[in-house]
């Protein structure tokens, strides 16, 4: 099959990729579902620890085959190929109706008053089709610019709110902490719906597949650890109240030349926005173009998002978006999608490999 995928990431570049498509989901929405801080934090850290185990089989795959995984699935059976890229289109479409309609709904819900969410959602969406279209090349030189936005901007908020620390929420003393614990695990397990773009893309990575997955992890949980903790520290009670403990933490944040950031946080969350939605459409193009084998090209590419679209649209216009803005997906799409596949993928040419010797 002629090769379509090209190795032009760096392992820091995937790895900021997907830091940007992470932290949009953490400014959207991040619920306290555990009875205190601490016991949260603790979570994320397993979280993090499994997120790392289940992506081994994807890294070392990759990294020996020199390939992305829906390529070796070609190279080991056309009807391996079509199966597994179709299960990531799949995947990626469904990424981008959750996307878009939380980006719009949340919008809504935070700036109702001052900008009306179908033109935000299709400017948005423009950009972030566009951005798309581009390499995985320009993609990661695009999120390296606006992570580091982001960064500069959660610093601000950290420096400008921490006056008055609350550590009320920074213990142990709690009931069943067990099952608190996993509860914390699987929330925070579910949102991490970049892993699929991760495992995706990690054929276009140049140097160390491994490397570029510690990177991203090991970002991650220092972003959100930092982050939550800061914010459990000046929202206190209210952090456990809240499903967008951020968003509140930019309303409270202020300085001698800035009364609130909340504006500010619109920006970043919004550029945050197109990027994770770039990421996904140039994603979900490009299984498109596995599964004809690149013989779809220009418009025809980006047609079967037409789906997603025209779904998101009519659940705004009819205002039903908020069940799904709020969904508890269950945790073993990511862990099929992300563990099971490319375990499959691996056995299935060791076992060719056998039968050939």
């Amino acid at each position: 099959m002629k090769q379509i995928m090209n190795n032009t990431l760096s392992p820091l570049q995937l790895a900021v990729l997907m830091l940007c498509a992470r932290c949009f989901s953490m400014m959207t929405y991040f619920p306290f579902t555990g009875s205190n801080a601490l016991v949260f934090m603790i979570a994320i850290a397993i979280s993090a620890a499994l997120q790392g185990i289940l992506l081994i089989p994807a890294a070392v795959l990759c990294s020996r085959r020199g390939k992305g995984l829906c390529e070796i699935a070609f190279c080991t059976s056309r009807a391996l190929g079509l199966l597994v890229s179709g299960a990531f289109l799949l995947y990626f479409i469904w990424d981008i109706f959750i996307t878009t309609g939380t980006f719009a709904y949340f919008m809504d819900s935070y700036f109702s008053n001052q900008i009306a969410r179908l033109p935000a959602v299709i400017c948005a969406g423009g950009a972030a089709l566009y951005l798309g279209g581009m390499s995985s090349s320009v993609l990661g030189k695009c999120a390296g610019i606006f992570f580091c936005i982001f960064a500069f901007f959660a610093g601000i908020l950290v420096l400008s709110a921490i006056t008055y620390p609350d550590t009320a929420n920074f213990h142990l003393a709690q009931r069943d902490i067990p099952n608190a614990l996993a509860n914390d695990i699987k929330g925070e397990f579910i949102r991490n719906r970049e892993l699929v773009m991760l495992v995706f893309l990690l054929g276009d990575v140049k140097g160390s597949k491994p490397k570029s997955v510690f990177c991203y992890l090991a970002l991650k949980l220092v972003i959100l650890e930092v982050l939550l903790g800061f914010a459990a520290l000046v929202l206190g009670e209210f952090a456990l109240a809240t499903d967008t403990p951020f968003f509140y933490l930019s309303c409270l944040s202020n300085s001698s030349v800035v009364e609130r950031y909340d504006a500010g946080f619109m920006s970043v969350w919004t550029v945050l926005a197109v990027v994770r939605l770039a990421a996904v459409l140039h994603c979900c193009a490009r299984c498109v173009r596995l599964l004809t084998g690149g013989r779809a090209k220009g418009a025809a590419v980006y047609a079967v998002q037409i789906i997603p679209a025209a779904a998101t649209l009519y659940l705004l216009s009819k205002r039903r978006w908020k069940g799904l803005a709020y969904l508890n997906e269950s945790p073993w799409l990511l862990v099929c999608a992300v563990g099971l596949i490319p375990l499959a993928v691996m056995l299935v040419k060791k076992r060719r490999g056998k039968v050939e010797d």
